[in-house]
């Protein structure tokens, strides 16, 4: 069984469950009391199963060929949709766009639950605005440091860590956090200690940061 499948099925089952909840306790409302109240609260307890089953069939409809979705757009439930990513994961996203919005695929990185490989899968299916088009907050994706002017990692500012590749205000944060708590780093491949930074965003990063 594939991971579609089982998460289809599960919500087959929650909303099933939802469903003989609801009926069980119009039957005992019907049974003790009657009258317009019982009948307001089971057409409440109908809405609300139908409401849960369109959420549902949205979240298991799968990506149709060539559709693609804007991570700092697209509903927790469309987000749901990409392979990879479960409710838990879409929830964090959306949570993470708040803080600043996503100006590469590398940027999801940072969020928890999205590692290399998730990251592959759902690749093909991101359209994230670039230069005029990109969101406030971050700067476009092609405004990283020159070969030139490298950046040092135990010096450098939020600013200066933001002009590397695949770091965002989080990660930058991170960072600054992990450098205060742990010490400065003695080599690039020390970033790999800090949450959200795994081996495909340190490789893209690596020829950009420099110890001094």
């Amino acid at each position: 069984m594939t991971e579609e499948e089982r998460r289809a099925w599960i919500r087959t089952l929650v909303v099933l469950a939802t469903v003989a909840a609801a009926r069980w306790a119009w039957s005992q409302r019907t049974a003790t009391d009657g009258g317009p109240g019982v009948e307001r609260d089971v057409a409440a307890a109908i809405d609300t199963v139908q409401s849960l089953r369109s959420e549902e069939e949205r979240r298991a409809r799968p990506l149709a060929e060539g559709e693609m979705l804007d991570p700092n757009r697209a509903e927790a439930i469309e987000l749901d949709r990409l392979p990879g990513v479960g409710p838990a994961t879409a929830s964090a996203i959306v949570a993470a766009r708040s803080e600043a919005p996503f100006t590469s695929a590398e940027d999801l990185l940072a969020v928890r639950g999205i590692g290399p490989a998730t990251l592959a899968k759902v690749r093909p299916h991101l359209r994230i605005p670039r230069r005029a088009d990109a969101p406030p907050g971050r700067r476009a994706p092609d405004a990283t440091v020159s070969a030139t002017a490298l950046v040092d990692i135990n010096a450098a500012g939020t600013v200066d860590l933001e002009r590397l590749p695949g770091i965002g205000p989080a990660l930058a944060a991170r960072i600054l956090n992990d450098r205060n708590e742990s010490g400065r780093y003695t080599r690039v491949d020390d970033l790999l200690r800090v949450p959200g930074i795994g081996p495909v965003t340190l490789e893209r990063l690596r020829p950009l940061a420099t110890i001094r």
